[in-house]
Parts: C-alpha cells; structure tokens; sequence
C-alpha cells in the first residue's frame, strides 16, 4: 500500500508511546517492546473501524468456482492475506508477563508458566473463536459412499453440503432431521439408491451424517465447514487462522487462561479485564465486515453479491451451472468467495474480478516507514499502545491507564459513525459479510450474541 499519511514514522511514534510512559530512555520497555504493542494497536484500530479499505484484482480460473481471500498463491494481489503466526502471539504475551522473550527454547527460569502452557492457551482461545464467529471457512471434498459417514475430527460446523455425482450435475442437499425424514418420508430407508437431497446431524454421533439416500454413483459430498486450525508445535511457526486484525482477540482469551491458574499466576483483576476484552473482540469479529464490493474488469459492471445459503435457494442449481462468465458472487464467512456459473476461458482471457475489501491494517515495517493514521486519530492509538505497555505493571498502575482504553474505543466510533454519515447504504454494505450467517445460521442470533458476550 502506498503510504497515503506521511507525518509520523515509526520511529517517532515509539518514542512517543515511551516518553508517555515515562521511560524515554526505553529502560522498562524496549523497543522490540513497543513495536509489538504500536502493532497490535493498529490492528486492533483497523478492526473496530475499517479503517482501511482497497481493491484488488484477481483472475478467475476455468472451472474453478471457490476462491479463497487469504490464498496468496492463487490470489496474489489479494490484501486479505494471513501473515502473523502463533510465534507472533506469545511474545507479546511474554512481555505482558515479565517472562523472557524468547521461544525455541525459552531461555531463562519461569516459575509461573512453561512454554506448552503458552502454546496450548492459544491453540484452545483460536479455536474457540472460529467455532463461535465462523470467520473461516474451508471446502473440501469426501467419498459419497453409503450409510453413515464420518468427518474429519477437525470439522467444527458443517454449513454447506453439495453432492458431486460422476454422472449428472451436482445438486444442493438439505440439512435436517430423522423426526421430519420419518414424518414426510415415512418410507426414507427404503429409498433406492439416487441423488440425496438431505443430510442430518442433529441425531448422529458427533462429526458424522446421514443422508436420506444412498448416492446412486460414484461420486462425492462437497462441504462448506468451519473447521478447527492446524496443530501447534514448539519448533515450527504456524499461520493463525483469523484474519490478522483480530488476532488479538486470541492473545486476550489465552491471557485469561494462563492468568487464571492457581498459585503463582493466578491475578485475578488482569485475568477479569483479559476475559472482557475477549468477549468484546469474539462479538466484534462475529459483526465484521470483509468484502465491500466485486466489480467485473472484462464487463466492467457490478457484480451481484450474496450469501451461498441464499443462492442455494434462489439460484438452486448453481453450483451445477455450464461454464460461462461469471454474474454473481456468493460469499461465507470472512474468507470464502465463490463465483457462478463457473468461469469458461473468456475466449483465451480468463475474467479478471475487482474486489473491494476491508484490507489488513498496513503495518510499518521499518522505523522510517509512516504510521498509515489521520493525525485526528493518532492520539488515541498512541495512548492505547501506552494502555497495552502498561498492563505488565498491574495493579492501580495498570487500571488507572483504562481511560486510555475507553478514548480509544470512543474515538473507534465516532468514526464508524461518519462513515455512516458518508454513504446511504453503508450499514447494508458493511454486512455483507454477515449475510450467510444471517440465512443460514449456525445459532439463534441471541445465543450467538450470548455465547461471544
């Protein structure tokens, strides 16, 4: 991203943060210190506000219908990308503990926490949050085979299921249940082998499914899943699988859980405080917005933009549609795109897709390189990098420091508001995002508000 803002760098920036917290000579607080914690502001910026909006270009593929926002190989301009790794997380979380930074290994005497007690708050905090919000989604493709089938044991949510038959079109399949199966079907498993049109959990062991037919050919079942993310080992970085602005989000829940321990870790004022702001993000992530808008280059028109659950009623052959230019784009979650019909070679020229999202909050990689922040706004990024500096103090040191989080959180909507103030529609575009969580939820919205409140 070109550097729109060029009025404070880095450089000055941290200075700033360390002459606020009265160690100008970065005594108490280095400098790798508080570039972690200016980082994790911008994020945390980016993410209450969109802050940062832009397009990208990306060439469709013959046949190919799902495209992911995070796929850098096959979407090489794209400004959604996951970039920060477990190994990200836990040093900033060693510096809000006053543990040594450092990982592989940890160098240096802890009597309060080992590097597996890092490792597996993380991994349950992230896992926990994509089971809750569904940010990222993941298709794949199983055998359909008769009887019951069984799920990978890191399939969290099943949103979608299509059959893809090696004869024929692939068709939708409907999610419900054996009391309405033995109601409207009374004759369900006598039914001869065919096209199955249902699938059912909710009376199956868990991670496995019925279907009210067996698959008549060789074929597949196409899932649309959340799934749960890789495991994490102490040697190797591992891509998290939130999008970067929120990952955060997992450093506060696992906050919470190395600080709610017994004995020498437990601080119970730093552990509530973990646990709000937990809950806070888990809620905001579970709102956010990602894709603004998808325009066609070789057309040069809009392109219509919807939920895959509503194409699957509305449009309910889609997914078996002959190749041609694509029209609509269906989305899920905060990652996954997908084009109908599929895309034919354009007469040699693949299409090419203009998509408008919120992009990753532009992080500086340099000390010359400039904050990417209206100077309106600065201020209070500076002041909570200062509030997250002080949460290794603790204590009144740390609470008296709240009120820099609470100019931060209003600043972060008064400027939500005057980007409602710009545009007619901007609320009904800003959730778009939302909209396959909306027409085919995974829970009531007031559980859902519930369980992330």
């Amino acid at each position: 991203m070109a550097e729109v803002y060029q009025y404070m760098t880095q450089a000055t920036a941290k200075q700033q943060i360390a002459n606020r917290l009265f160690d100008p000579n970065k005594v108490f607080w280095t400098d790798a210190e508080l570039t972690l914690y200016l980082q994790e502001a911008l994020h945390t910026w980016n993410s209450l506000t969109s802050y940062w909006r832009g397009d990208f270009i990306f060439s469709t593929r013959v046949g190919v219908i799902y495209y992911d926002l995070t796929d850098t190989t096959n979407l090489p301009n794209t400004l959604r990308p996951l970039t920060l790794h477990d190994t990200d997380l836990y040093s900033i979380i060693q510096y809000h503990l006053l543990e040594p930074v450092s990982w592989n290994p940890w160098t240096g005497e802890s009597a309060q926490f080992t590097p597996d007690d890092l490792l597996e708050a993380v991994s349950r905090r992230r896992d926990e949050i994509l089971g809750v919000s569904g940010c990222t989604i993941t298709t794949s493709q199983i055998p359909a085979v008769s009887g019951r089938t069984a799920l990978n044991d890191k399939v969290i949510d099943v949103r979608t299921m299509f059959y893809i038959p090696a004869i024929g079109s692939p068709s939708v399949m409907w999610p419900e249940d054996i009391w309405a199966l033995q109601s409207f079907q009374i004759s369900y498993l006598q039914n001869p082998a065919g096209t199955p049109f249902m699938f059912v959990l909710s009376t199956e062991p868990p991670i496995s499914f019925d279907t009210d037919r067996a698959p008549g050919f060789a074929g597949s079942y196409e899932l649309i899943t959340v799934n749960a993310g890789p495991v994490l080992t102490i040697p190797t970085p591992t891509l998290l699988s939130i999008p970067d602005d929120w990952a955060y989000v997992i450093k506060w829940g696992a906050l919470f859980d190395l600080l709610s321990r017994e004995s020498n870790s437990r601080d119970s004022l730093r552990a509530a405080y973990c646990e709000q702001r937990y809950r806070m993000g888990l809620k905001l992530l579970s709102q956010a917005p990602a894709i603004l808008a998808v325009r066609s280059n070789n057309a040069n028109v809009p392109v219509q933009i919807d939920a895959i659950a509503e194409a699957n009623r509305y449009r309910t052959g889609w997914r078996g549609e002959a190749n041609g230019p694509p029209n609509a784009v269906f989305q899920s979650g905060l990652n996954l795109l997908a084009v109908a019909p599929p895309p034919d070679n354009g007469g040699g020229n693949n299409y090419s897709l203009t998509v408008t999202v919120v992009e990753n909050a532009p992080i500086p990689v340099n000390d010359a390189d400039f904050i990417q922040a209206g100077r309106d706004d600065l201020d209070v990024i500076l002041g909570y990098a200062q509030h997250l500096a002080a949460f290794k103090m603790g204590g009144t040191e740390f609470t008296s420091t709240i009120s820099l989080l609470e100019r931060f959180l209003k600043q972060a909507e008064v400027y939500g508001l005057k980007l409602k103030e710009l545009g007619e529609f901007t609320t009904t575009i800003y959730t778009l995002a939302q909209t396959e969580e909306f027409a085919n939820p995974r829970l009531p919205r007031e559980v859902m508000d519930d369980a992330s409140s």
